[in-house]
This record gives C-alpha cells, structure tokens and sequence, in this order.
C-alpha cells in the first residue's frame, strides 16, 4: 500500500519517475539489497534514499534537486 501512496504522491507533484517491483524484478531486489536497504518503498532521488512513504522527506530530497548548487547561478 505505500508504494501507491509514494506513486501518488510523485505522480501529483509532478515527477517521473521508473518503478521497480522488486518482488518480481531479481535485479532489482538485488539493487536495494546492495544499498543496504530491506525496506519497500525505496525512493532515491540524486543519490538520497527515502524509505518507506514519507512525504516531508520526499519534498525535502525533492527541494535540495531542484535547489541550484551555486547561488550565483540563475
């Protein structure tokens, strides 16, 4: 159930993003076991892991990507 809460929610802030069923996908299993993660639902964005469905530290992962590196840059 919380990985379509993590889907809805991504879908209505407008992100795409690629899902991946690790129950059915081996690879994909493997890919979370090799970040050290056993739980679902894994969202990683730019190289940060939020697990579970929590939306506060998705809008947060979701703000730091969208933040320019330099302020200086437009």
């Amino acid at each position: 159930m919380a990985c379509e809460h993590v889907k809805a929610w991504l879908s209505h802030a407008g992100v795409d993003f690629i899902a991946h069923n690790v129950a059915t996908d081996m690879a994909a299993y493997d890919a979370l076991l090799a970040l050290g993660v056993r739980r679902v639902p894994l969202t990683v964005i730019d190289g940060r892991l939020v697990a579970g469905f929590e939306p506060e530290a998705l809008a947060e992962a979701l703000s730091a990507r969208r933040a320019p590196s330099d302020p200086g840059t437009p």
